[in-house]
């Protein structure tokens, strides 16, 4: 048995209703986004163990580092960790990130706590 449609079953204003719903997933993924905050030694190796470390960077010198998780929290953004120095962080931010932009992020927030 064979179903033959011949006029479209979307109705007038589909097109709004997947703006506003793209709307919705957009604000959702913008409210998981959170600020730097210090970890432990621990907490930064526990997450580094925890699964293959996505786009994980290091410094000429050594003194910084930076991974983020492969795994999504929502849409785009992720779990990153940052070492500088001694000075271990946690950031949930968007994964496109690069390696100079999550340590400006965690530096402006070490000034903005000073």
């Amino acid at each position: 048995m064979l179903l033959h449609l011949t006029e479209s079953s979307a109705f007038p204003g589909m097109q709004t209703t997947a703006e506003a719903e793209r709307v919705y997933w957009l604000s959702r993924e913008k409210a998981a986004v959170k600020a730097p905050a210090e970890i432990d030694v621990h907490a930064f190796h526990d997450a580094l163990g925890l699964m293959y470390p996505l786009n994980w960077r290091c410094s000429e010198d050594g003194e910084c580092e930076t991974f983020m998780l492969a795994e999504m929290i929502c849409g785009n953004v992720t779990e990153i960790y940052a070492r500088i120095g001694i000075r271990y962080y946690r950031i949930r931010d968007y994964s496109n990130l690069d390696h100079a932009d999550i340590l400006a992020r965690v530096k402006e927030e070490i000034q903005r706590q000073k």
